[in-house]
């Protein structure tokens, strides 16, 4: 694991939580820390180089790109493991893909397409390719909070409730092309003015893509933007999906969203079949000891009738961490 100094994690908790909306991004946070703008932009490049950072920049929420997503829990003896790995490692539309410690399923993944009938498909086509004939499909009704960013003082992920809009609008409602959201997702140059480039590409001005990126964050199609750290670099290596049971699980979730900031991935699902358990977080932290009085927490924010605790065992899509 690599040393961070103070001013080291200083930085990288400013890229993370406060990463400026402006045309001198790197500038203002180097006024802001003490260093000097060139300072600031190398010791980013060497995060990247070294894989502590894995972006700057911001993600598209795939709803705005019409598509929509379920998280999928299967039962795969070990000996089928590695083949369905390798399946999964060339569908791109898998975005996560976990071994977990339930009892039952031990293949969590999460899927997406541009539609339920498309993803049914997809999904009962590799369960069938992979010998998996026993799975629950669990699709995403609503996201109620999407926040991944890691407190590396405290060791545990940490992230602010913002109010999502019920419905995300897609490029076209927006008037706007998906070659322009395609390029906004992609991560920013890391120099002294990383929207010159984009600004350049679409005829338009720098404060005028600063003026869209502020509406499109308000709208809920812009998500995490700012620095992506990989977690395990930072030392946040543990990670365990939280199940909740309870009476009104909307309910239950709004209030994990609202009220526990180390929970991320905060999700109202809905099955293909019977399963109590319906409202999902996630958390991530240094130790299972942080994560388990987070659960515990969870349970008692949500006023849940019960909960699951799944910790991964194993990431079978590296470079991406629920």
């Amino acid at each position: 694991m690599l040393y961070f100094t103070v001013e080291d994690k200083e930085l990288l908790m400013e890229l993370q939580y406060h990463f400026p909306l402006h045309e001198r991004p790197y500038l203002l946070i180097s006024e802001k820390i003490g260093l000097s703008e060139k300072d600031v932009v190398n010791r980013i490049k060497y995060y990247v180089d070294h894989e502590v950072v894995k972006r700057v920049g911001m993600y598209i929420n795939y709803r705005s790109k019409g598509m929509t997503a379920a998280l999928v829990a299967a039962k795969l003896g070990p000996e089928k493991i590695e083949s369905f790995r390798r399946k999964a490692l060339g569908i791109r539309e898998i975005t996560h893909n976990f071994v977990r410690d339930h009892p039952e399923y031990n293949i969590w993944f999460v899927i997406k397409a541009k539609s339920k009938e498309e993803l049914d498909d997809k999904i009962k086509e590799l369960m069938e390719t992979s010998e998996a004939h026993d799975y629950v499909i669990l699709y995403s009704k609503k996201n109620l909070k999407l926040v991944v960013k890691y407190d590396i003082f405290k060791g545990v992920s940490w992230g602010e409730y913002e109010d999502l809009p019920e419905e995300i609008p897609t490029a076209n409602e927006l008037g706007i092309s998906n070659e322009f959201l395609k390029y906004l997702s992609l991560p920013l140059p890391l120099g002294p003015r990383p929207f010159i480039n984009l600004a350049s590409k679409f005829g338009i001005t720098e404060t005028e893509i600063i003026d869209m990126i502020s509406e499109l964050k308000k709208k809920g199609v812009i998500k995490d933007y700012g620095a992506t750290l990989n977690g395990e670099k930072v030392g946040i290596t543990e990670n365990a999906m939280v199940l909740i049971k309870a009476k009104d699980l909307e309910e239950a979730c709004y209030r994990i969203a609202k009220n526990v900031k180390e929970a991320t991935h905060v999700v109202l699902r809905e099955s293909n079949k019977p399963w109590d358990y319906l409202c999902y977080c996630m958390i991530h932290a240094r130790s299972k000891e942080i994560i388990d009085v987070v659960a515990e927490k969870v349970f008692r924010v949500a006023g849940a009738d019960d909960y699951i605790k799944l910790y991964s065992l194993d990431n079978l899509k590296p470079g991406i961490v629920m």
